[in-house]
């Protein structure tokens, strides 16, 4: 389904955050003038007045003029598992997302999309990135940040870049021309109501033919096992067809760059760099410059919340990795600091994801780490603690955590805040996380 498919239907948006108020951008640009819902109509309402004009109006999900709509584009924080969505679909009507229609929209250009459990946002940057230096024009766009609502058709982009998460696959029906696949872990189980929902949900993306070319990441054992039977699949990393070989990145046996140089930390983010890599050399069917791959490597920083460094305190370094909200994703970025005495801030809401990996490899660490805890989780993460490692210590809040933290860290250690959680409800997202995390630094700097 694409956009044009909606003239004269009626339409209800539902969610009126970025995508939601994005989507709603283009109905009225269309002529379309949709139903807005949310949970929260009042707080949505002062949002889409603010954005769209004092005129529009925000219903509950419950409204009898949601009943009568013909189709639901659903923000990606609206689960498609709500009763009220599942018994819109036994009416006839069609749920969809911005992505899944503008990915119809774009079915016949040349879209990369980046997916996965973790690594997808680094991935997408650093992939456009190389595009950009090699010269060729590019729109990146998705779930990094700019809603592919404002990347037109005609757009000028040689490549569109596109971050696709799980809530934005669910509903996809057209396969990009390109996908890079950097993981698969379990993840967003609350959302998708469990591992085998989120995994078919996530490889959505890929599952509608002609299927475009496939880029997996050959470390991730369980991304390997569900694409195995991808007709067009492409594997990098240890084996794979793009590779590093002696510190340089090999395609098909071809050295383009060394990775000696990476600004951005861990082994995790060399992988990154090579699903970039992958994904330029199948979008474009030619392997990226070296010069371009060498610049990327000399150059990215990394993204906000993805172990940035934010600086150090009397020999400590803090790292702000608060967009590590499942415990894969904190089982990785501890892995980037070998060696070095390291204290890790850890909590959140409880999404029923398994521990055990993330404990196997604290356990493994040397030395061992010291482990800060913060409400609303008790004892849930003493698992990682015992044998040699100390068990957690349990703090009030994340003020409490960074001074504590700091206490026991020595200098030349460093403080990494990966939560292994989500937000609790009620404490904004990650990146209010990210900032009462830094103030707090700021505070022990200043004292």
């Amino acid at each position: 389904m694409r956009w044009s498919d909606l003239d004269g239907r009626r339409l209800a948006i539902w969610g009126t955050g970025r995508e939601g108020i994005a989507a709603a951008r283009v109905a009225f640009g269309r002529g379309i003038e949709p139903v807005l819902v949310d949970d929260d109509p009042v707080a949505g309402g002062a949002r889409a007045s603010a954005l769209l004009g004092p005129a529009v109006g925000v219903v509950p999900p419950d409204d009898p003029s949601v009943r009568r709509a013909e189709v639901i584009i659903r923000s990606p924080g609206v689960s498609r598992y709500r009763p009220e969505l599942a018994a819109a679909r036994e009416r006839g009507v069609v749920v969809t997302t911005a992505m899944a229609l503008w990915l119809d929209e774009h079915r016949d250009r040349p879209v990369l999309a980046v997916t996965g459990t973790k690594g997808k946002s680094t991935t997408a940057a650093m992939a456009a990135a190389i595009l950009e230096a090699a010269g060729v024009p590019v729109a990146l766009a998705g779930n990094i940040g700019r809603p592919v609502t404002e990347v037109s058709p005609t757009d000028p982009a040689e490549v569109f870049v596109v971050e696709v998460s799980s809530y934005q696959a669910a509903e996809v029906t057209t396969s990009p021309r390109v996908t890079v696949l950097t993981s698969l872990a379990p993840d967003h189980l609350d959302w998708h109501g469990g591992v085998e929902a989120y995994y078919r949900d996530k490889l959505a993306l890929i599952a509608t033919p002609p299927f475009g070319a496939l880029a997996v990441n050959g470390e991730s054992t369980v991304a390997l096992d569900r694409t195995a039977g991808h007709p067009d699949r492409t594997v990098f990393g240890p084996g794979g067809r793009v590779r590093v070989e002696d510190g340089q990145v090999v395609v098909d046996g071809t050295v383009l760059a060394s990775v000696s140089g990476l600004r951005v930390p861990g082994a995790h983010n060399v992988t990154n760099l090579l699903g970039a890599v992958t994904g330029v050399l199948l979008v474009t069917g030619n392997a990226p410059p070296g010069a371009a791959v060498s610049r990327v490597v000399r150059e990215f920083r990394g993204l906000p919340s993805r172990c940035e460094h934010v600086v150090t305190v009397d020999g400590v370094e803090f790292v702000d990795d608060a967009l590590a909200s499942n415990p894969f994703a904190t089982a990785t970025s501890v892995l980037a600091y070998p060696g070095r005495p390291l204290t890790v801030i850890l909590g959140g809401s409880d999404r029923g994801v398994d521990l055990g990996e993330l404990a196997g490899v604290m356990a493994r660490l040397r030395p061992p780490p010291r482990l800060v805890v913060m409400p609303p989780d008790g004892d849930r993460f003493d698992v990682l603690g015992g044998g040699s490692s100390p068990l957690p210590v349990r703090v009030d809040d994340l003020e409490a955590a960074v001074a504590g933290a700091f206490e026991v860290t020595p200098a030349g250690g460093v403080v990494l805040f990966s939560p292994a959680a989500p937000t609790p409800p009620g404490q904004g997202g990650y990146q209010e996380r990210s900032r009462r995390y830094r103030a707090a630094i700021a505070g022990l700097a200043g004292r």
